[in-house]
């Protein structure tokens, strides 16, 4: 975000200095800019990271002398350090400092998460440990939703994330998803969504994202049959289409389009992928689907330059050389082969890029011309 506000005060110093903006006007873009500055600072980045390690070397400290504290005094510490750390985030936010607010918050979700431990520890409790996961997620994102801090449901959404890897794969493999995470990432959804809290909107694109290419791992092959691949292909090749298809119709709701193609070709790729080194034992299919996969990079790449989408133009280029690399370690035996199909490849990359080279000239040609 610092980044992109130094590069459009660049930006309008060079236009200023073209004679494109006057004075006034790029007095006034320059006063919008300094208002949109949203960023926490670097006194907020150290408060978190205080909170954190202030609670684990705490509670570490409790847990190392938990043996010799009666259970009440057990029960006392934990109750004092919640509850000071909540009145602390109420104090901090009245004063005004509310990045150090959301700090304390954090720290007191630790404490709750530890508690949570040391009192099951205490009492010998047996039962399944991604149960306790789940309570301190449920705590963690009933504080966030009432205070409407960020930070906490960041937390919340890593712990319900953890959950759900737990359930999945943790405490033996699932013979199908695990629904119940769609029902806590919606709950923290809704709080990103009160916060309008866009880092938040990329947090829950991510870990729904994983957990739609963990789709084909949970079903009772566990990634040797070729299905869950497939379906985790084919959703994200419809996120590709709804981006390009409906693009300015999305963004009218909310301009999220370009993130959209980005994600749901990560997912596209993560599952051809599978497709075709995991699911395709004999290799039979290797050198036709990655022909495929290719081509639907290129395709891929050229929208993401023609729409200046820059996260999707780094994502098909590394999703070019991982596919690249991998036909080579797939298909090193077969060397008549994989040669064949390098080169053909490569010339059709070759004429792709000259019939972009070629429209470029023609598009600024016109441009020219238009003046």
């Amino acid at each position: 975000m610092y980044r992109s506000q130094n590069r459009l005060l660049d930006d309008v110093a060079r236009w200023q200095a073209s004679g494109w903006v006057t004075p006034d006007g790029a007095s006034a873009i320059r006063s919008e800019i300094a208002a949109r500055r949203t960023g926490i600072g670097l006194a907020g980045v150290l408060a978190t990271l205080a909170a954190v390690l202030l609670c684990f070397g705490v509670m570490s400290f409790v847990a190392a002398n938990w043996q010799a504290m009666p259970k009440l005094a057990r029960l006392a510490v934990i109750a004092v350090g919640l509850w000071t750390t909540l009145g602390g985030a109420i104090w901090l936010d009245r004063r005004g400092l509310p990045y150090f607010a959301n700090a304390a918050l954090l720290a007191a979700s630790g404490i709750f998460g530890a508690g949570i431990m040391l009192i099951a520890q205490m009492y010998h409790m047996d039962g399944h440990p991604p149960d306790a996961i789940l309570l301190w997620a449920s705590g963690t994102v009933l504080m966030g939703l009432l205070t409407r801090s960020n930070a906490v449901l960041a937390a919340a959404l890593a712990l319900f994330t953890l959950w759900s890897q737990m359930e999945s794969f943790g405490y033996g493999l699932r013979h199908g998803p695990h629904w119940a995470f769609l029902l806590a990432w919606t709950t923290v959804a809704a709080g990103v969504a009160m916060t309008r809290w866009r880092p938040g909107m990329h947090l829950l694109a991510i870990t729904l994202s994983i957990w739609i290419i963990q789709l084909a791992y949970t079903g009772q092959l566990h990634g040797r049959a070729a299905s869950g691949h497939l379906l985790v292909t084919l959703i994200g090749l419809t996120l590709v289409g709804a981006s390009i298809g409906f693009g300015p119709v999305i963004d009218r709701w909310r301009q999220i389009s370009g993130a959209m193609l980005a994600y749901g070709f990560f997912i596209a790729f993560v599952g051809s992928l599978g497709l075709q080194f995991v699911a395709d034992h004999r290799g039979t299919l290797t050198l036709p689907l990655g022909a495929l996969t290719l081509l639907a990079i290129v395709g891929v790449l050229a929208w993401a330059w023609r729409t200046d989408n820059r996260s999707g133009l780094w994502l098909a280029y590394a999703a070019f050389s991982i596919e690249i690399f991998s036909l080579y370690v797939k298909k090193i035996g077969t060397m008549l082969g994989t040669s064949a199909f390098f080169l053909v490849t490569g010339l059709l990359l070759a004429g792709l890029a000259w019939a972009a080279f070629r429209l470029h000239g023609k598009s600024i040609q016109i441009v020219e011309e238009n003046r």
